[in-house]
This record gives C-alpha cells, sequence and structure tokens, in this order.
C-alpha cells in the first residue's frame, strides 16, 4: 500500500516537473538559436546613455515619464499588450498541461510511443505560431494574419488527435489516423506551393529560412507516415482498436481527399 502511493506521488511530481520545465526551457533555446543565426546584425546597447522615446512609462507610474531611460523590457498599455499577455499566458498553460499529461501517460505505461515522436516533432510549428502572433501584435503588422491562422487551427486539430491518441486506451481508429495524415498532406502541398521549394529545393533562401521550413517539413513527412505505418494491410483496411462501423474505406479516403482540397482552396484565398 505504501509502495503504491509512494510511486503515484513520484508519477505526479514526475510529470508535473517535466511539464513545467518544457515552457521554461524552450523560449531561451529559441533566442539561442536565432543568435545563431542573427548575431551579425545584433549591435552593443549603451545602458547609461540609451533611453526609450516610444513607451508611454504607464506602469511606472510617477517614478518616470518622458523619455525614459535603459530597461530590459518595456511595455505599454495598450489593447495589443494585453492580447500578447493572453497569449503568453494561455500558450505557457496549455503546453504544461499536455506536457504533463503526456509524462504522466509515460510513468503509468498507457503511452503510445509513435504519437509522442509526433507530438515532440511538432512542437516546433506550435512555439512558430505562438510567437508570429505575438509578434503580429507588437508589430501592427497583419498581412499574413490569416494565412498563419488557417495553418495554426489546422495543426491545432492534428496535434488534439495525436494527444488524444498518445494514450493507449483510446482506440486507433482509421479515421483519426487519416485525420492526421489529411492535415500533414495538406501542409505539404500548401508549403511546397509557398516557400518551401523556393527556399529548400532550389536553394533560394538564407540559411534561417532553411532550417525553419525544414523544421515545418519534417514534422508534416512524419504525420504521414507514421500513422500510415499502423495500418493493418492484411485484415481489411482496419487498424488496431478499429470497429466494423469504421470499414468503408473508400468514403473515408473521400473525406481525407475532400478535405485537403478545401484546405488548399482556403490557403490560397487567405
Amino acid at each position: 500500500m505504501l509502495k503504491k502511493i509512494i510511486c503515484s506521488m513520484l508519477n505526479t511530481c514526475g510529470a508535473n516537473i517535466l511539464g513545467l520545465l518544457a515552457p521554461i526551457v524552450i523560449p531561451p533555446l529559441h533566442i539561442t538559436f536565432i543568435y545563431y543565426f542573427w548575431h551579425d546584425f545584433s549591435r552593443d546597447v549603451d545602458k547609461q546613455f540609451c533611453s526609450c522615446s516610444c513607451w508611454d512609462t504607464v506602469f511606472k507610474g510617477s517614478y518616470e515619464s518622458g523619455i525614459a531611460s535603459y530597461k530590459h523590457m518595456y511595455f505599454n498599455a495598450t489593447s495589443n499588450t494585453v492580447k500578447i499577455w493572453v497569449t503568453v499566458v494561455f500558450g505557457i498553460i496549455i503546453f504544461y498541461e499536455t506536457v504533463k499529461h503526456l509524462a504522466w501517460l509515460g510513468f503509468k505505461k498507457h503511452l503510445r510511443w509513435k504519437m509522442m515522436i509526433l507530438f515532440m516533432s511538432a512542437l516546433f510549428s506550435h512555439y512558430y505560431s505562438w510567437w508570429v502572433y505575438i509578434n503580429y501584435w507588437n508589430d501592427d503588422f497583419y498581412s499574413q494574419w490569416y494565412h498563419q491562422f488557417f495553418f495554426s487551427v489546422t495543426e491545432l486539430v492534428s496535434t488534439i488527435l495525436v494527444v488524444h491518441l498518445a494514450d493507449q486506451r483510446n482506440l486507433v481508429t482509421r479515421r483519426k489516423s487519416f485525420g492526421i495524415v489529411s492535415i500533414a498532406l495538406l501542409h505539404i502541398l500548401a508549403s511546397g506551393w509557398d516557400q518551401f521549394v523556393t527556399n529548400v529545393v532550389r536553394g533560394e533562401g538564407y540559411a534561417h529560412q532553411i532550417v525553419r521550413d525544414l523544421g515545418f517539413m519534417i514534422p508534416d513527412i512524419l504525420h504521414v507516415i507514421i500513422p500510415l505505418c499502423s495500418l493493418d494491410m492484411k485484415k481489411t483496411y482496419l487498424l488496431p482498436g478499429t470497429t466494423l462501423s469504421d470499414s468503408d474505406i473508400r468514403a473515408d479516403l473521400i473525406f481525407m481527399l475532400g478535405t485537403i482540397l478545401v484546405g488548399l482552396y482556403l490557403c490560397s484565398v487567405l
């Protein structure tokens, strides 16, 4: 009984720690990664004499007004600052809870490792989306808003399915698998059409653009290969855990093709 209680506490504490470490570690790694590519464009800052004239100084109150001296972080009291803050909070909480859930599944030996691989491969695209919305609001730049929003929503749908299937107690149906595959194929076709061919295949992109596009393309390819490799073609096209209601593969393929075509249309319009 005592051993069971201790194991349960260790599982819970371990899951909490891993969930906490994930959002703490990734942003510093991101800045370090950017510095590696862009340090030539950085400049030394004279902290004693530099100033900022575009800061409203609201949060400093009567302590400072007008042109402000050096700060490690400035923020203005605007509606966009609220949006940025809400995005940061929601992103950290959702990421923490998701990693904690997956870690708990691992400690309980309920984790489906193939889906864990897919989740880890998708971290870059989700972090990129999270960060780019912060930049949109911070820079008041919205020309790519709807295009990015389309990719963000489809990525979230795919990852929700992946996290759901990461629990071995949840049945892996063909329709769920095809849902992941259809979104991945949509992203592959859309990104290839959009920038991957130009930046990577033709080699016309900068180093950071090539790394970014590979960071999008490789996970999408994995999201196609891994779910399809789970298909057991010897058993009437059924995935392990499927039911007879999933037996009409033609309807599933038509739905998957329709999803891709509709998605490509929306992507071209946005």
